[in-house]
Protein backbone atom coordinates (compact mmCIF):
# COMPACT_ATOMS: atom_id res chain seq x y z
CA UNK A 1 0.00 0.00 0.00
CA UNK A 2 1.26 3.38 -0.97
CA UNK A 3 0.06 6.30 0.85
CA UNK A 4 0.22 10.09 -0.09
CA UNK A 5 0.44 13.23 2.34
CA UNK A 6 -0.55 16.44 1.43
CA UNK A 7 -2.92 15.42 -0.95
CA UNK A 8 -4.86 18.18 -1.94
CA UNK A 9 -1.35 19.80 -2.68
CA UNK A 10 -0.19 20.45 -6.05
CA UNK A 11 2.88 17.60 -5.76
CA UNK A 12 0.89 15.18 -3.88
CA UNK A 13 -2.40 15.75 -6.11
CA UNK A 14 -0.90 15.06 -9.12
CA UNK A 15 1.12 12.05 -7.70
CA UNK A 16 -2.10 10.82 -6.62
CA UNK A 17 -3.58 11.15 -10.67
CA UNK A 18 -0.65 9.30 -11.84
CA UNK A 19 -0.98 6.58 -9.49
CA UNK A 20 -4.64 5.58 -9.62
CA UNK A 21 -3.96 5.39 -13.49
CA UNK A 22 -1.61 2.81 -13.14
CA UNK A 23 -4.02 0.81 -10.30
CA UNK A 24 -1.42 1.28 -7.94
CA UNK A 25 -2.80 0.34 -4.39
CA UNK A 26 -3.15 4.18 -3.06
CA UNK A 27 -4.43 5.52 0.08
CA UNK A 28 -4.68 9.62 0.10
CA UNK A 29 -4.77 11.04 3.29
CA UNK A 30 -6.53 14.13 3.78
CA UNK A 31 -7.33 16.96 6.71
CA UNK A 32 -11.36 16.76 5.23
CA UNK A 33 -12.75 13.91 3.46
CA UNK A 34 -15.76 15.31 3.48
CA UNK A 35 -14.84 18.28 0.46
CA UNK A 36 -12.26 15.96 -1.02
CA UNK A 37 -12.88 13.74 -4.48
CA UNK A 38 -10.49 11.29 -5.17
CA UNK A 39 -9.45 9.43 -8.52
CA UNK A 40 -11.56 6.14 -9.24
CA UNK A 41 -9.73 3.47 -7.28
CA UNK A 42 -8.05 5.11 -4.11
CA UNK A 43 -8.53 5.25 -0.63
CA UNK A 44 -9.27 8.00 0.93
CA UNK A 45 -8.89 8.46 4.88
CA UNK A 46 -9.02 11.67 7.22
CA UNK A 47 -6.37 13.29 9.69
CA UNK A 48 -3.43 15.75 9.80
CA UNK A 49 0.01 16.03 11.33
CA UNK A 50 -0.80 17.03 14.89
CA UNK A 51 -2.95 13.87 15.52
CA UNK A 52 -1.17 10.77 16.08
CA UNK A 53 -3.91 8.33 16.06
CA UNK A 54 -5.26 9.83 12.62
CA UNK A 55 -1.54 9.15 11.56
CA UNK A 56 -1.34 5.51 13.02
CA UNK A 57 -4.95 4.49 10.99
CA UNK A 58 -3.37 5.97 7.85
CA UNK A 59 -0.34 3.84 8.11
CA UNK A 60 -2.12 0.58 8.56
CA UNK A 61 -1.14 -1.94 5.83
CA UNK A 62 1.65 1.17 4.43
CA UNK A 63 4.85 0.48 2.65
CA UNK A 64 6.06 3.15 0.93
CA UNK A 65 4.87 6.62 1.30
CA UNK A 66 5.46 10.17 0.08
CA UNK A 67 6.16 12.40 3.01
CA UNK A 68 5.24 15.95 2.38
CA UNK A 69 3.67 18.74 4.57
CA UNK A 70 2.58 22.58 4.92
CA UNK A 71 5.17 25.44 4.80
CA UNK A 72 4.52 26.33 8.78
CA UNK A 73 6.94 27.74 11.50
CA UNK A 74 5.24 24.00 13.17
CA UNK A 75 6.74 21.76 10.35
CA UNK A 76 9.54 19.87 11.47
CA UNK A 77 7.69 19.22 14.65
CA UNK A 78 4.58 18.00 12.96
CA UNK A 79 7.32 15.79 10.52
CA UNK A 80 8.86 14.57 13.33
CA UNK A 81 5.36 13.82 14.64
CA UNK A 82 4.49 11.83 11.89
CA UNK A 83 7.88 10.12 11.49
CA UNK A 84 7.42 8.69 14.82
CA UNK A 85 4.39 7.31 13.41
CA UNK A 86 6.07 5.52 10.52
CA UNK A 87 8.78 3.69 12.60
CA UNK A 88 6.19 2.50 15.30
CA UNK A 89 4.14 1.00 11.91
CA UNK A 90 7.36 -0.39 10.32
CA UNK A 91 7.15 1.83 6.96
CA UNK A 92 9.71 0.02 4.29
CA UNK A 93 10.17 3.56 2.54
CA UNK A 94 9.42 7.05 3.00
CA UNK A 95 10.02 9.24 -0.34
CA UNK A 96 10.26 12.45 1.12
CA UNK A 97 9.67 15.91 -1.11
CA UNK A 98 12.49 17.90 0.19
CA UNK A 99 14.23 21.32 -2.02
CA UNK A 100 17.18 22.27 -3.85
CA UNK A 101 18.93 24.33 -1.70
CA UNK A 102 18.07 22.34 1.82
CA UNK A 103 20.85 23.41 3.76
CA UNK A 104 21.11 23.85 7.83
CA UNK A 105 22.96 27.20 6.86
CA UNK A 106 20.17 28.50 4.59
CA UNK A 107 18.89 32.25 4.95
CA UNK A 108 15.32 31.03 4.79
CA UNK A 109 13.69 29.20 7.20
CA UNK A 110 11.96 26.81 4.85
CA UNK A 111 15.10 25.75 3.68
CA UNK A 112 16.62 25.10 7.13
CA UNK A 113 13.45 23.05 7.88
CA UNK A 114 13.85 20.72 4.98
CA UNK A 115 17.25 20.23 5.80
CA UNK A 116 16.37 19.20 9.19
CA UNK A 117 13.67 16.86 8.43
CA UNK A 118 16.09 15.35 5.72
CA UNK A 119 18.51 14.32 8.41
CA UNK A 120 16.06 12.76 10.70
CA UNK A 121 14.89 10.96 7.80
CA UNK A 122 18.16 9.73 6.92
CA UNK A 123 18.81 8.15 10.30
CA UNK A 124 16.12 4.97 9.62
CA UNK A 125 15.06 2.46 9.90
CA UNK A 126 13.01 3.15 7.19
CA UNK A 127 15.17 3.19 3.06
CA UNK A 128 14.28 6.73 1.86
CA UNK A 129 14.22 9.40 -1.17
CA UNK A 130 14.88 12.80 -1.66
CA UNK A 131 13.11 14.74 -4.40
CA UNK A 132 14.31 18.26 -4.45
CA UNK A 133 12.65 20.44 -6.61
CA UNK A 134 13.44 23.71 -7.98
CA UNK A 135 10.73 26.80 -7.52
CA UNK A 136 6.95 25.69 -9.07
CA UNK A 137 6.03 27.45 -12.26
CA UNK A 138 3.00 27.34 -10.76
CA UNK A 139 4.15 30.09 -8.59
CA UNK A 140 3.71 32.30 -11.44
CA UNK A 141 -0.23 31.96 -11.42
CA UNK A 142 -0.27 34.02 -8.26
CA UNK A 143 0.51 37.44 -10.63
CA UNK A 144 -2.15 36.31 -13.05
CA UNK A 145 -4.24 39.34 -11.91
CA UNK A 146 -1.63 41.88 -12.23
CA UNK A 147 -0.50 40.38 -15.43
CA UNK A 148 -3.75 40.69 -17.47
CA UNK A 149 -4.54 43.82 -15.86
CA UNK A 150 -1.57 46.02 -15.10
CA UNK A 151 0.98 44.08 -17.45
CA UNK A 152 3.58 43.68 -14.42
CA UNK A 153 5.32 40.79 -13.39
CA UNK A 154 6.60 42.06 -9.82
CA UNK A 155 8.67 39.23 -8.16
CA UNK A 156 12.25 39.79 -6.06
CA UNK A 157 14.04 37.43 -7.84
CA UNK A 158 16.61 40.19 -9.15
CA UNK A 159 18.90 38.99 -12.69
CA UNK A 160 19.24 35.54 -11.45
CA UNK A 161 18.30 33.03 -14.13
CA UNK A 162 16.28 29.90 -12.42
CA UNK A 163 15.39 26.05 -13.25
CA UNK A 164 11.80 26.62 -12.87
CA UNK A 165 9.89 23.45 -13.20
CA UNK A 166 6.14 22.13 -13.38
CA UNK A 167 4.54 21.16 -10.49
CA UNK A 168 2.77 18.56 -12.36
CA UNK A 169 6.24 16.61 -13.66
CA UNK A 170 7.11 16.35 -9.96
CA UNK A 171 4.21 14.82 -9.09
CA UNK A 172 4.58 12.54 -11.70
CA UNK A 173 8.45 11.73 -10.49
CA UNK A 174 7.40 11.22 -7.18
CA UNK A 175 4.57 8.54 -8.61
CA UNK A 176 7.65 6.70 -10.34
CA UNK A 177 9.60 6.66 -7.30
CA UNK A 178 6.82 5.25 -5.24
CA UNK A 179 5.69 2.58 -7.81
CA UNK A 180 9.63 1.07 -8.01
CA UNK A 181 11.25 2.28 -4.45
CA UNK A 182 13.74 -0.34 -4.69
CA UNK A 183 15.40 1.29 -7.55
CA UNK A 184 15.90 4.62 -6.03
CA UNK A 185 16.98 3.65 -2.37
CA UNK A 186 19.59 6.41 -0.74
CA UNK A 187 18.61 8.54 -3.80
CA UNK A 188 18.62 12.45 -4.34
CA UNK A 189 17.20 13.74 -7.29
CA UNK A 190 17.63 17.70 -7.99
CA UNK A 191 14.33 17.94 -10.16
CA UNK A 192 14.77 21.32 -12.67
CA UNK A 193 13.00 22.53 -15.82
CA UNK A 194 14.79 21.94 -19.28
CA UNK A 195 16.50 25.67 -19.10
CA UNK A 196 17.16 28.16 -16.94
CA UNK A 197 15.40 31.94 -17.25
CA UNK A 198 15.53 35.01 -16.23
CA UNK A 199 12.04 37.04 -14.45
CA UNK A 200 12.76 39.31 -17.69
CA UNK A 201 12.06 36.54 -20.52
CA UNK A 202 9.33 35.25 -17.87
CA UNK A 203 7.85 38.41 -18.54
CA UNK A 204 8.09 38.30 -22.38
CA UNK A 205 6.89 34.50 -22.74
CA UNK A 206 3.52 35.90 -20.42
CA UNK A 207 3.39 38.92 -23.25
CA UNK A 208 3.04 36.23 -25.85
CA UNK A 209 0.06 34.60 -23.96
CA UNK A 210 -1.91 37.73 -22.49
CA UNK A 211 -1.17 39.83 -25.94
CA UNK A 212 -0.20 42.91 -24.54
CA UNK A 213 3.38 43.87 -23.29
CA UNK A 214 4.56 43.22 -19.65
CA UNK A 215 6.90 44.56 -17.63
CA UNK A 216 9.17 42.86 -15.28
CA UNK A 217 9.38 44.94 -11.96
CA UNK A 218 12.14 43.77 -9.96
CA UNK A 219 11.55 44.68 -6.29
CA UNK A 220 13.72 44.42 -3.75
CA UNK A 221 13.60 41.73 -1.50
CA UNK A 222 12.91 43.93 1.79
CA UNK A 223 10.31 45.94 -0.07
CA UNK A 224 8.61 42.99 -1.43
CA UNK A 225 8.13 41.56 2.27
CA UNK A 226 7.29 44.69 3.49
CA UNK A 227 4.24 44.40 0.52
CA UNK A 228 3.49 40.81 1.40
CA UNK A 229 2.72 41.97 4.80
CA UNK A 230 0.51 44.71 4.32
CA UNK A 231 -1.61 42.24 2.30
CA UNK A 232 -2.12 40.07 5.24
CA UNK A 233 0.91 37.49 4.73
CA UNK A 234 2.10 36.20 7.57
CA UNK A 235 5.59 37.36 8.85
CA UNK A 236 7.21 33.80 8.97
CA UNK A 237 5.86 33.61 4.83
CA UNK A 238 6.47 36.81 3.99
CA UNK A 239 10.56 36.80 4.96
CA UNK A 240 10.93 33.43 3.05
CA UNK A 241 8.48 34.52 -0.39
CA UNK A 242 10.85 37.91 -0.36
CA UNK A 243 13.91 36.29 -0.03
CA UNK A 244 13.42 32.76 -1.67
CA UNK A 245 16.19 33.49 -4.53
CA UNK A 246 19.11 34.23 -1.97
CA UNK A 247 18.53 30.08 -0.98
CA UNK A 248 20.35 29.57 -4.22
CA UNK A 249 23.72 29.28 -5.01
CA UNK A 250 25.19 29.02 -8.68
CA UNK A 251 25.74 25.66 -8.12
CA UNK A 252 21.61 25.43 -7.25
CA UNK A 253 20.79 27.47 -10.33
CA UNK A 254 21.34 24.90 -12.90
CA UNK A 255 19.61 22.35 -15.12
CA UNK A 256 19.59 18.81 -13.61
CA UNK A 257 19.27 15.68 -15.82
CA UNK A 258 16.90 13.94 -13.02
CA UNK A 259 13.39 14.53 -13.73
CA UNK A 260 13.91 13.71 -17.56
CA UNK A 261 15.38 10.16 -16.28
CA UNK A 262 12.97 9.75 -13.89
CA UNK A 263 10.30 10.87 -16.14
CA UNK A 264 11.65 8.92 -19.62
CA UNK A 265 10.98 12.38 -21.46
CA UNK A 266 11.72 16.06 -21.12
CA UNK A 267 10.64 18.29 -18.78
CA UNK A 268 7.72 20.86 -19.38
CA UNK A 269 8.76 24.22 -20.31
CA UNK A 270 8.20 27.69 -19.60
CA UNK A 271 6.43 28.05 -22.60
CA UNK A 272 4.03 25.07 -22.66
CA UNK A 273 3.15 25.66 -18.94
CA UNK A 274 2.45 28.95 -19.87
CA UNK A 275 0.27 27.95 -23.08
CA UNK A 276 -1.50 25.75 -20.87
CA UNK A 277 -2.71 28.27 -18.34
CA UNK A 278 -3.50 30.87 -21.22
CA UNK A 279 -7.01 31.02 -19.89
CA UNK A 280 -5.85 32.45 -16.08
CA UNK A 281 -4.10 34.89 -18.04
CA UNK A 282 -7.00 35.85 -20.74
CA UNK A 283 -9.41 35.88 -17.60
Amino acid sequence: MILITASTGQVGSAALNALAETGSEVRALVRDSSVFTAPEGVQVVQGDFDDDASIANALKGVTVMLLAGRDSPASVSQHRRVLAQVRRAGVHHVVKLSAIGASPKSPVALMREHHEVDEDIRKGPAAWTFLKPHLYMQNLLRAADTVRLEGVLAAPMGDVRLPLIDTRDVGVAVATVLRNPAAHVGKEYALTGPATVSYEEVAEALAAVVGRAVTYEAVAPAEYENRLRAAGVPDWRAYDLAHIASAYGVNENVVSPDIATLLGRPPTSLSEFLDDHRQVYSG
